[in-house]
């Protein structure tokens, strides 16, 4: 694309493999901003290569530096952190010297704060922090180290001090969510960046993507049977860590027992899990335990499309969460127009206002010591499961709300606009 505005987009991981996280996130912006006429390009990273590969995805340019890993396992300045950032930092050098300097940086992970702020300030570059996560919020549920992805944990003090330094040393930093702003503002005294909410959003054309995918009614019939649609399934979807709420979904499965449908009185409702994590034994142990085992199924973590195509199928789609900064998750079940039934927490109650959307389920406790009651997931499963067709009446408002107020394009543009004010202004200039 001939274009006179560029953007460099830093992020460790490219393209997504699942759904939610960072690399969501970067995809997104990547495309709704080639999609609103930037030149894009991602430094991204070659996980276990030691080759650099520049190659074309979907019209954006993707540098993936040889790192030999994506993360490594502890914090801190270790001698393979440093090298990740030194070649991320080196290969956004060269793509400067070759196609020039962006008009500004993009950073939706964290973890290459480094690299970014090395490059902004030497190039007087504005640098864009988008802020995803709200440490203080999360880690506490931790049972030991964060999880930063599965198999990779992080101190929490260094997630504090690099949230910091991000929030003060960026240009602009974008909240995902009102409730992300409310929260992150509310810890630091000033002076910090100037500071905007931009909700992020799902791409409609992916949504109409998976359901025309025939495979997806294939994988749930090969589930639930030669009759799948006298099962009802429920659908939760996310990284098997604690703050997610998954423990008390299943107890509340075990406590919903039968339910009468139209058609098909004293059925059991079944769980598909999508996801991966720490929580994993724990969690299909407490299924045994409950006599769930026939009736949960875990599907690990398998491809973002397929994870999709599961959520599009559910009767119910299920977000236990004890906190959330967005949640895609939640956003693109409501975008199939699912009934949702979804912890009324932090940016779930922006997505959810009321129950016109779904099913709102009351968490208690302040923030890092929430607690979600089974019998109130109980009682708000049974709701949207015995009344088909109100449930779908909810379902539909919310694809309506989600397609006309949470989508890509709209975070794009956003984003675009701010790009553009940003290299006006001059920032480090």
């Amino acid at each position: 694309m001939n274009s006179s505005r560029s953007v460099f987009i830093l992020s460790r991981e490219y393209p997504p493999t699942t759904v939610g996280g960072t690399s969501t996130v970067a995809r997104n912006l990547a495309t709704g901003l080639l999609g609103e006429g930037w030149r894009v390009t991602v430094v991204t990273t070659h996980a276990h290569e030691d080759r650099e590969v520049r190659e074309e995805v979907d019209g954006v340019t993707v540098l993936r530096v040889g790192a030999g890993l994506v993360y490594n396992t502890g914090t801190g300045l270790g001698v393979e952190s440093l090298r990740v950032h030194r070649r991320m930092h080196a290969a956004a050098e060269r793509l400067a010297a070759e196609t020039g300097i962006p008009d500004f940086i993009a950073l939706p992970d964290l973890f290459c704060l480094p690299e970014a702020t090395m490059f902004a300030r030497a190039h007087s570059v504005p640098l864009v922090n988008i802020l995803l996560q709200d440490f203080r919020a999360i880690t506490p549920y931790d049972r030991d180290a964060h999880r930063v992805t599965n198999g990779v944990t992080a101190d929490r003090t260094h997630l504090l001090a690099v949230e910091e330094k991000a929030l003060r040393g960026s240009d602009c930093t974008v909240f995902i969510s009102q409730a992300l702003s409310d929260a992150i503002t509310g810890y630091y005294a000033g002076p910090y960046a100037p500071h905007r909410v931009v909700h992020l959003g799902v791409d409609p054309a992916e949504i109409a993507q998976v359901e025309a995918d025939p495979g997806r009614l294939a994988r749930h019939s090969a589930l639930l049977g030669p009759h799948p649609a006298s099962v009802p399934l429920l659908v939760a979807c996310g990284r098997l860590v604690p703050v997610k709420g998954f423990g008390p979904l299943l107890t509340a499965l075990a406590r919903l027992g039968p339910v009468d449908r139209p058609g098909a009185p004293r059925v059991l409702p079944h769980l598909a899990l999508v996801g991966e994590g720490p929580e994993m034994p724990n969690l299909r142990r407490q299924a045994t335990e409950l006599g769930l085992a026939d009736r949960v199924t875990f599907l690990g973590d398998i491809p973002r499309h397929e994870a999709l195509g599961w959520m599009s199928v559910a009767d119910v789609a299920v977000v236990p969460s004890l906190w959330e900064s967005f949640c895609y998750v939640c956003a693109e079940m409501m975008a199939f127009g699912r009934p949702v039934v979804a912890s009324a927490v932090d940016s779930l109650r922006e997505l959810m206002p009321s129950d016109s959307f779904g099913y709102p389920v009351p968490v208690r406790g302040p923030s890092g010591a929430r607690t979600l009651d089974p019998a109130d997931l109980t009682h708000a499963l049974r709701a949207a499961l015995t009344r088909p067709e109100e449930a779908a009446t909810r379902g539909e408002r919310a694809r309506q709300r989600i397609m006309e107020t949470f989508t890509n394009e709209r975070f794009a543009r956003e984003l675009s606009d701010l790009g553009q004010h940003l290299a006006k202004a001059g920032a480090h200039g």
